[in-house]
C-alpha cells in the first residue's frame, strides 16, 4: 500500500502528513516495519520552529523494530496515548497533544451578506456581543486566512494544513486583546467558511494549553486523538 493511501485511510489523523506529501514529498519518509507499520518522518521547513517527527502508524510494537533507522540526529517522537513508555527508555515524555475536529453541519448556517460585513467593514473595536472587527481574506487555497483588527492587527485565524476533507487551523490573538471576544469571532467566521465549502476544520493543540484548548471545546464538537511527544534524552 502506498504510504499516501495508507494515511488517507485515518485522514483527519494524519493532516499534516498528508499536506507535507502532496506539497513537497522530498520532506516526508516512511520507515517501514511490516504489515503498513512504521513511522513516518517530517523534516522540519527551513526558518521555521517546527520540530523533525517521526510519526507512528499503525502497530508499536511492530514499528518499534526500525525505531533506528530514524534519519534524524534530533526529532520529537510522536507516539499514542497508552502506549508503554518503559519500552522507550530512550526517550522522555514531554507532554500531551490533543486532537479537534468538528463536523460538517448538513443544512450550512451561511448568511453571505453577515460573512461579508466582516470582511468588508471599516469599524474597529465594537462590543463583544456584536463584534465585526475589521477583517480581512487573502486569496489564498481556501480563502483561509482572516485578521481581525483594532488599531493594527491583534489576531488572526488561518489554515495551515489541509486534506480532501479536513482542515488543519491556527489561531492566535495578541495577549493584550485576550478575552475580548476575538477569537469566538474568528473561529465563528472560519467555521462558516468551512461549512460553505464541505471541510471539516481540525485543530491541534498541546494539552496544557487551557485557553485554546477551551476555545476548541466550545466550537469543536469531537476530541478524538491523544498524543505523546518524546524527546530523546
Amino acid at each position: 500500500m502506498k504510504l499516501l493511501e495508507l494515511l488517507y485511510n485515518n485522514e483527519n489523523r494524519y493532516i499534516d502528513e498528508i499536506d507535507r506529501l502532496e506539497k513537497n514529498p522530498e520532506e516526508v519518509s516512511f520507515i517501514e516495519a511490516s504489515n503498513s507499520c512504521g513511522w513516518v518522518c517530517l523534516q522540519a521547513s527551513d526558518n521555521s520552529f517546527d520540530w523533525n517527527i517521526a510519526r507512528l502508524v499503525g502497530d508499536w510494537q511492530i514499528a518499534k523494530s526500525v525505531i533506528g533507522n530514524i534519519p534524524f540526529k534530533e526529532y520529537v517522537l510522536l507516539v499514542d496515548e497508552g502506549v508503554d513508555l518503559s519500552d522507550y527508555s530512550d526517550y522522555k515524555a514531554e507532554g500531551s497533544i490533543l486532537y479537534f475536529e468538528n463536523v460538517v453541519s448538513a443544512d450550512a448556517d451561511y448568511d453571505e451578506i453577515e460573512a461579508n460585513s466582516y470582511l468588508n467593514c471599516s469599524e474597529v473595536g465594537l462590543p463583544k456581543q456584536s463584534i465585526r472587527a475589521k477583517a480581512s481574506a487573502l486569496n489564498s487555497r481556501i480563502d483561509d486566512l482572516y485578521l481581525v483588527m483594532k488599531n493594527g492587527i491583534c489576531g488572526y485565524i488561518k489554515v495551515i494544513k489541509s486534506t480532501w476533507h479536513f482542515a488543519e487551523v491556527a489561531i492566535e490573538i495578541n495577549a493584550e486583546y485576550r478575552g475580548q471576544g476575538f477569537g469566538t469571532a474568528l473561529m465563528e467566521l472560519m467555521l462558516r467558511q468551512f461549512n460553505l465549502k464541505g471541510l471539516k476544520m481540525s485543530y491541534v493543540v498541546e494539552k496544557d494549553n487551557t485557553p485554546s484548548v477551551k476555545l476548541a471545546e466550545n466550537f469543536l464538537s469531537r476530541r478524538f486523538v491523544l498524543n505523546k511527544y518524546l524527546y530523546a534524552k
